[in-house]
């Protein structure tokens, strides 16, 4: 699907840890039932470049894998690293930026709230929304916005091409 080389690597290795560093940065509001993760943000990334989704993919695994929360771990390590793939995964194919956006909320909202309800017991109407609220607020109402800043400056888009 994309080639690779070293200077992708190195720049999906940067991603990944930028990614683990702001949900530890952030770890009280990162985890739980009611979550604003942070790092969510990078997701815009993939407008740049789609290959940032190895990078992002990864951060989310290695960052789920420190889960503060114990019951919870099987859960970020699967259903929430797969809501990330699946977001980038539907952000990459879909075109229009403003709906492309709402992948992130619906596939948190949606497999993050499952597994909240299945470490603790957390009821399916109170977890999902919760969840696609915090995306939502990370990556539509923050994350667009910011999106739209970075697409107009020329450096950072240079950090981007070959």
């Amino acid at each position: 699907m994309f080639h690779f080389t070293l200077k992708d690597w190195i720049k999906q290795s940067l991603i990944a840890a930028l990614y683990v560093s702001l949900v530890f940065a952030f770890i009280p509001i990162s985890f739980g039932e009611v979550q604003f993760r942070v790092a969510e943000i990078l997701l815009i990334l993939v407008f740049f470049d789609k290959k940032v989704m190895i990078g992002l993919t990864i951060g989310t695994f290695v960052a789920n894998f420190f889960t503060p929360a114990s019951p919870m771990l099987p859960f970020d390590l699967t259903l929430g690293v797969l809501a990330t793939f699946l977001s980038l995964l539907t952000m990459i194919t879909i075109k229009n930026k403003y709906i492309a956006l709402f992948a992130p909320s619906v596939f948190n909202g949606l497999l993050v709230g499952l597994s909240l309800y299945l470490a603790f017991g957390t009821p399916l109407y109170l977890g999902m929304p919760s969840v696609f609220i915090g995306e939502f607020v990370v990556t539509y109402v923050v994350g667009l916005p910011l999106y739209k800043v970075l697409q107009k400056n020329t450096g950072f888009k240079e950090l981007f091409e070959k």
